[in-house]
């Protein structure tokens, strides 16, 4: 069996290697309750027709580096099933492009 040492030092080094890649830095949108998938992705399909929507923020644009931001979600109430489908991408590229990140997510409800 492993001495409590040895566990000690691989559960420490397993916590440290998750931390080294972890990013706590979200997109800010001033009017980000327009949004409803992005809000919550639990609003999928609760909306009785179809729904597209948009967000765009470009922060800062008199500097060469400047925040800008995407938001793109659709989403549909299927009432035969009782459920919603809906995809959301985003686009974010923060300053100098030192973090930049894409996400899409598939939603169902």
């Amino acid at each position: 069996m492993l001495s409590d040492k040895l566990l000690r030092l691989i559960f420490f080094a397993g916590i440290l290697s998750v931390v080294s890649v972890v990013k706590a830095q979200d997109p800010e949108f001033s009017q980000f309750y327009a949004n409803p998938l992005y809000l919550n992705p639990a609003m999928t399909g609760t909306a009785e027709c179809a729904r597209i929507n948009l967000n765009y923020r470009n922060q800062w644009p008199s500097l060469t580096k400047a925040f800008i931001t995407y938001n793109i979600s659709y989403d549909q109430n299927v009432a035969s099933i009782n459920s919603g489908f809906g995809v959301l991408v985003m686009s974010d590229r923060q300053g100098d492009g030192a973090l930049n990140t894409t996400m899409a997510s598939l939603l169902y409800t």
